[in-house]
């Protein structure tokens, strides 16, 4: 006669079993879902930079712009006050009716410095362009685009992947947001 195994031998042996068991279904459940997924479209998280605008101009000196008075279209994704070293920068970014990415950075801190920090362009290849009664300096590389230029101490940089009339669309309606 065959002997046995302790009853709790059995009781590991058996949880092991349903363990692998149980591993094997969740393994088989992830792959299928994995390769049967569908890319979904993208959802943007509006924020309602105007607020955020407002709030910030209490902490700084900054003129904190953006695209007033662009249409539904236009969605604000992202609106901050952060520090380069110990200069305030303000931020606006927004995807455009095209689904490109166009920003708005202020700040006092290095032209250079802002560059360096939130555009990954190469170029350094500069021209001009005027758009409404400002001329802007202009790097292009590709699709991307930054103006940049200084107003009353601010340097003022506007990064772009959008088309040239999106872009000037939203340059054109930058200003300080009112309560």
């Amino acid at each position: 006669m065959s002997e046995k195994k302790p009853r709790a031998a059995q009781s590991v042996s058996d949880m092991v079993r349903s363990l692998g068991a149980v591993g094997l279904l969740v393994g088989l459940l992830a792959t299928f879902v994995w390769f049967t997924r569908t890319e979904s479209e993208q959802v943007l998280r509006e924020v309602d930079w105007k607020s955020i605008s407002i709030g910030a101009q209490t902490r700084t000196q900054l003129p904190t712009l953006g695209p007033v008075g662009l249409d539904k279209s236009w969605v604000a994704t992202s609106a901050r006050l952060e520090e380069i070293g110990e200069e305030d920068v303000w931020r606006v970014g927004v995807v455009s009716p095209s689904t490109e990415f166009v920003s708005v950075i202020v700040s006092k801190a290095d032209v250079e410095k802002m560059l360096r920090k939130y555009i990954n362009i190469e170029s350094q290849e500069e021209t001009t362009r005027v758009i409404g009664s400002k001329t802007y300096k202009l790097i292009e590389e590709s699709k991307d685009k930054v103006l940049y230029t200084t107003e009353s101490g601010n340097n003022i940089l506007i990064y772009s992947t959008a088309n040239w009339d999106e872009t000037t669309k939203f340059v054109e309606s930058l200003k300080v947001p009112t309560k």
